[in-house]
């Protein structure tokens, strides 16, 4: 009896042992890979959070996974190109893709006057589709001569084809961006808070980059619009359900390169749906397991967009990494001139405020 209960006690401390290595082993490979819920030790860990690389961690853009003829392929256009192509000549930490109507020139300007100029770790590119008329098209080759910042594909620029911009944008970044550690996908009426952002990257996340990355302001339990006075009416036939999945309005996403990498994997093999956003981070996000992080309080409030144009505030109102949407040109020029006046980051954005589901 006595000797049965020595090798039950002996069977438990190697248990124990056993365990307590086990537990070493594990929070030692934490360190090289942090979970991004490390940083909120309130909000509940998830095998879905996203993680941050170290110098020691990288990542490489499966390519095999795609067909061989994927590169002219554009979901079912199968005779897609550039018509106008520019490339990454660096390895940034933030790429930044904004989307931009053939008329817009104006709004381009005002993004290479402000805060897309004089870019440090970061690379801009305009993504646009075919102008209607010739004479455009002249103008839109004549402007990239000059700037060198200009990517269009070889389908019309309609509001229905935006779901072909947005997929274009991503296979830009596989195919001629590969490097960079943060993609920035955003309209050409949004503020970016350029030292804002590249501080935050690199601080409060990894100047190395991360994996499962998903950000902007959520949108959640959003109806299906069926009315056909609404622009934004859906069909019965192009999806069926009431509401849709959570999802990323388009106007500023924040990606990593592997969910790039797997939503246009994916996208490549679905059927057209008009509604970009939708189709890209909510479906398709859904189907494939990845969490959104919700980065609306990273957003300058409407009311504090006010007060910066009346002068109210000052250094205070510079705490923000995006402006809110649909921002007129004049608008873009004051909170330009706001960000370049606050001469230090006092009050840099945290990421707890971040790394909210």
């Amino acid at each position: 009896m006595l000797e049965r209960r020595f090798w039950s006690n002996c069977a438990l401390i190697l248990l124990l042992l056993t365990s307590i290595s086990i537990w070493h082993i594990y929070t030692s490979h934490s360190i090289t890979i942090r979970s991004a819920y490390d940083y909120n030790t309130s909000t509940r860990y998830s095998p879905l959070s996203f993680t941050l690389h170290t110098a020691n961690s990288s990542y490489k853009h499966p390519m095999y996974q795609l067909p061989q003829l994927d590169y002219n392929t554009l979901m079912n256009l199968t005779t897609f190109d550039f018509a106008i192509l520019n490339k990454c000549k660096t390895w940034p930490l933030l790429l930044i893709l904004v989307h931009s109507a053939p008329n817009n020139y104006h709004r381009r300007k005002s993004i290479r006057e402000t805060w897309g100029s004089k870019l440090q770790n970061a690379s801009i590119f305009f993504m646009l589709g075919l102008a209607r008329e010739s004479r455009l098209q002249k103008k839109i080759a004549e402007e990239n001569r000059n700037h060198r910042d200009i990517v269009q594909g070889t389908f019309l620029d309609v509001y229905r084809n935006v779901t072909y911009k947005h997929v274009m944008s991503l296979k830009f970044a596989i195919y001629h961006c590969p490097n960079a550690k943060y993609i920035l996908k955003t309209d050409d009426d949004v503020f970016v808070n350029m030292p804002r952002i590249v501080n935050f990257l690199t601080v409060d996340l990894s100047p190395y980059g991360a994996e499962r990355l998903l950000s902007c302001s959520k949108r959640a339990h959003s109806p299906v619009k069926r009315s056909f006075r609404s622009k934004w009416r859906v069909s019965f036939n192009e999806y069926q359900n009431e509401y849709y999945p959570a999802y990323c309005p388009g106007w500023v996403i924040m990606y990593s390169p592997d969910v790039i990498f797997v939503l246009y994997r994916e996208v490549q093999k679905f059927d057209y749906f008009w509604i970009d956003d939708v189709l890209i981070t909510g479906i398709l996000r859904e189907r494939e397991n990845i969490e959104i992080h919700d980065a609306t309080s990273m957003i300058l409030p409407c009311d504090n967009l006010k007060k910066i144009l009346q002068h109210e505030i000052i250094d205070q109102g510079a705490d923000f990494l995006y402006g809110p949407a649909d921002l007129s040109i004049r608008e873009m020029y004051a909170l330009f001139h706001l960000v370049k006046n606050v001469s230090s980051l006092k009050s840099r954005p945290s990421a707890r405020r971040f790394l909210k589901l």
